[in-house]
Order: C-alpha cells, then structure tokens, then sequence
C-alpha cells in the first residue's frame, strides 16, 4: 500500500498540472460592430485633412439603423486630433461633401459613395467588413479573416482626395494600391 501512495499522489499532481494547463476560452465575447467602430475612429485619428478643415467637428455619416451604425454613434462628441467627432446620418440625395469620413455599410450609404466618387472632395470613405458593395471606391476597405479584423488601403483614392494617410498606418494595411 505504501508504494501505491506515492504513485497516487503523482497521478494527483500530474491530473492536477495537466488541467492547470489547459487553456480555457477567457475571450470576452466581442461586439463585431463596435471594433469595426474602434478601428474606423482610428482611422479618423492617422488621417489628415486639408488645412481648410482644420478644427471644428469631425462628420462622420452613417447609416444609422444599421448596427455599425449604432456602434459608431456612440463615439459621437469623442475628440480626436483636436476635432470632434459629430455621427450624422448620411444626407439625403447624397450630399456627402458635407462629410468628413463616409461609410458604406448598406445599399444607401454605397448609392451615396458612388455618387461621392465623381467628385474629389476630401471625405475618407470607409467600406465595412461583410458588405457588398461591388464596385463602390473606398479609400479604406475592412475585411474579416476568420475572427480577425484586417483592412485594405486605396492610398490613390487617398491622394486624389486630398487626404494624408500616416505611414504608421500604411503599414499596418494588408494591402497598400
């Protein structure tokens, strides 16, 4: 009995160790809309517009019944690069050059970039992650690979609008045209 005792306490503390071990999912369940959020607020923050914008609020429009568009307006009235972010929906009849930053996350908001497109008015226009909207220009396209979030950058789009991008953010890009 007394050589089963070691063995025992080594196969306790082995079956303890092993579950010690094993990692448990600990992640925190993610709200898709609101990191898509994140990383566009980001964008805002290592993009520069023509002096001609300087200060006052930043306009951001979205389609608000959509549910990166709730995301988004919750950042509204946040301050960034000394502006600060005002969440709007998109103008009817796209209007958009009153818009800083532009996403296109529904049908309405692509109809709104591609009229956007024939002009070169400096309005960021950011395309979100699971959204067809086929040929519509972007300067910055999110996309999803598996459970990470990755982005694409049109810096042509970029220059011919006017609009400074930070290299620091060029890099992080999975594509660069």
């Amino acid at each position: 009995m007394r050589a089963a005792r070691p063995l025992l306490s080594r196969a306790v503390l082995f079956a303890w160790t092993a579950c010690a071990c094993v990692q448990m999912p600990a992640h925190a369940q993610v709200d898709l809309y609101s990191l898509e959020a994140a990383y566009i607020y980001n964008f805002t923050e290592f993009t520069e517009w023509p002096a001609a914008q300087a200060g006052g609020a930043l306009t951001v429009c979205v389609e608000p019944r959509t549910e990166l568009g709730a995301a988004l307006g919750k950042l509204s009235g946040r301050a960034v690069s000394g502006k600060t972010w005002s969440v709007k929906p998109i103008p009817e009849g796209g209007a958009v050059s009153a818009c800083n930053v532009l996403i296109v996350d529904s049908a309405a908001s692509s109809a709104a970039a591609k009229a956007a497109s024939t002009h070169d008015a400096p309005t960021l226009i950011v395309r979100a992650a699971d959204v067809d909207a086929g040929d519509t220009p972007y300067i910055v396209m999110l996309t999803r690979e598996g459970d990470r979030l990755r982005f694409d950058i049109d810096n042509k789009e970029a220059a011919r609008r006017h609009l400074g991008l930070s290299s620091k953010l060029l890099r992080l890009a999975r594509n660069v045209i």
